[in-house]
């Protein structure tokens, strides 16, 4: 036999074993148990080159033991893996628990290598075991803990009370299962630590599983002001969870009010979502953008105050008055760079200024809806914004990112269209709205800016025709007779 067979042969095998292995992911079934097989060809390769090289093996060295134990654990590794893990797969069997499989390839792999050293090696193991008593004694003493925990896994596992990736609390610790061994099982808690408890403490301890059965119910305990009428705060918080991306539909949403309190109502606001790990996310989430709800409205969280009225000094008033003007100063620069009011005069920027609204909206909030009918435009005064369409195959899809001083829902506003996509902030955003009216009242004082918004949007809608190539676009005949019909409606 020539020296470089059984290497050829062990470099062949291990790059089949790793070839298997990786067709073993794609097509996502158990990776193949190779690695011992191929320690069993490693050891044989190197007995071969040792004999065909005629070195003398040092006395104490018996490859022949050294493969037969290998050969007993790669034999019951492939059954285990063959049996428990593979037939499981396509449902030829029902899934077992990791620790039952690893209990089974210990038993196995002993049995195996007793009965193989017994039979080749001519080593009683069993009369050797069975006539020494104070061995037995000593190993029943050492093995009473790993037995509890061996048998305390066996029971959670096989009851499914706890699985590989469940999110538990257990002795006031909340954490997910990284893994379950055949002595512990090792939680990965929120704040990163790695908590390790033995099956025989989890086993005795009461085990809160929150993934075992579906959708988890996340419950906040939101206090309102007695000034907000009930009925407009349930409605602010169905809309605020309706509009986020991680709540489910289905279980519905509950609000409901609690109880009363001296300065406050308590409101019940139980969402549901998929995953656990969401938790405090999107209870981060929702208080944030209830807050600029609130705030939008011109309320606020309730708290304990006292009543302390002080007259307010020239120093502050000053000051307010100086923030507004910065305010004002920075829209009109901002709408006089816009195409669609670049042609506008200072003044008539103020009296579009005066009369409109200034809105706060935090991370993640929706501002429009796609589909929605509405009748006002916004520009972005700081920030950014998303905008999102609904498409029939990838679903919810951004198209466009808007920063500061570019303007959304123009279409909506001038020619009365439903809104064409879904608005969404990106961070904090501050955005200023635009009613219809007061470019009615604009175009009232100067009727010829209807034919020229009338063009700018036509330029705009053809704009859009790359994002809707389906839809068929309506002229700038077509367009400035529906504004002028609408604009007439509303200055009768």
């Amino acid at each position: 036999m020539s020296l470089l067979y059984p290497w050829a042969l062990t470099i062949a095998a291990l790059i089949i074993s790793l070839l298997l292995n990786r067709g073993c992911r794609r097509l996502k079934i158990p990776a193949l148990p190779w690695r011992l097989p191929w320690i069993l060809l490693l050891l044989w390769a190197l007995e071969q080159s040792l004999q065909i090289l005629k070195v003398p093996v040092a006395s104490g060295i018996n490859f022949n033991i050294c493969s037969q134990v290998i050969a007993a654990l790669a034999i019951s590794r492939v059954l285990i893996w063959l049996v428990l893990e593979l037939m499981p797969r396509f449902r030829i069997l029902p899934n077992s628990p990791r620790i039952l499989r690893d209990t089974l390839f210990i038993l196995c792999s002993g049995v195996l290598i007793a009965l193989n050293l017994q039979q080749h090696s001519r080593i009683d193991l069993v009369g050797l075991i069975t006539t020494s008593a104070v061995l037995t004694a000593v190993l029943g003493l050492a093995a009473q803990d790993p037995l509890k925990d061996l048998i305390g896994g066996l029971s959670l596992q096989v009851e499914k009370v706890i699985r590989e990736g469940d999110w538990i609390e257990i002795d006031n610790q909340i954490g997910k299962v990284e893994s379950i061994s055949w002595r512990d099982t090792e939680l990965r808690c929120h704040n990163g630590s790695r908590l390790v408890m033995p099956h025989s403490s989890v086993s005795s301890s009461s085990i809160r599983n929150f993934t075992s059965f579906g959708a988890y119910g996340n419950k906040l305990l939101i206090g309102l002001d007695y000034s907000l009428p009930p009925h407009k705060a349930k409605r602010m918080m169905q809309k605020i969870s309706g509009n986020h991306p991680l709540i489910l539909n289905i279980p519905k949403t509950i609000i409901r009010i609690r109880e009363f309190e001296e300065s406050t109502i308590i409101y019940e606001w139980l969402v549901w979502h998929e995953s656990f790990s969401d938790r405090f996310t999107i209870r981060g989430d929702l208080q944030e953008q209830l807050w600029y709800s609130l705030n939008r409205e011109g309320l606020g969280f309730p708290f304990p105050v006292r009543d302390i009225r002080l007259q307010k000094g020239k120093a502050e008033s000053d000051k307010i008055k100086s923030r507004k003007e910065k305010r004002l100063i920075q829209s009109i620069k901002l709408l006089e760079a816009n195409e669609l009011f670049s042609t506008l005069s200072k003044i008539q920027l103020q009296n579009i200024f005066s009369v409109s609204a200034v809105h706060s909206y935090g991370d993640g909030e929706t501002i429009v809806v796609e589909g929605e009918s509405g009748d006002s435009l916004f520009m972005i005064l700081d920030g950014q914004v998303s905008i999102r369409k609904e498409d029939a195959v990838t679903g919810d899809v951004s198209v466009a990112k808007l920063s500061k001083g570019e303007i959304f829902g123009e279409m909506t506003l001038f020619i009365g269209s439903p809104r064409s996509a879904t608005a969404r902030s990106s961070s904090a955003v501050e955005v200023l709205e635009v009613h219809r009216n007061a470019m009615a009242d604009l175009m009232e004082q100067e009727p010829v800016l209807l034919e020229r918004f009338g063009q700018m949007i036509s330029r705009r809608q053809m704009q859009l025709e790359s994002l809707q190539a389906t839809q068929s676009q309506p002229s700038r005949v077509d367009i400035i007779n529906r504004m002028r019909k609408l604009f007439a409606n509303i200055l009768q």
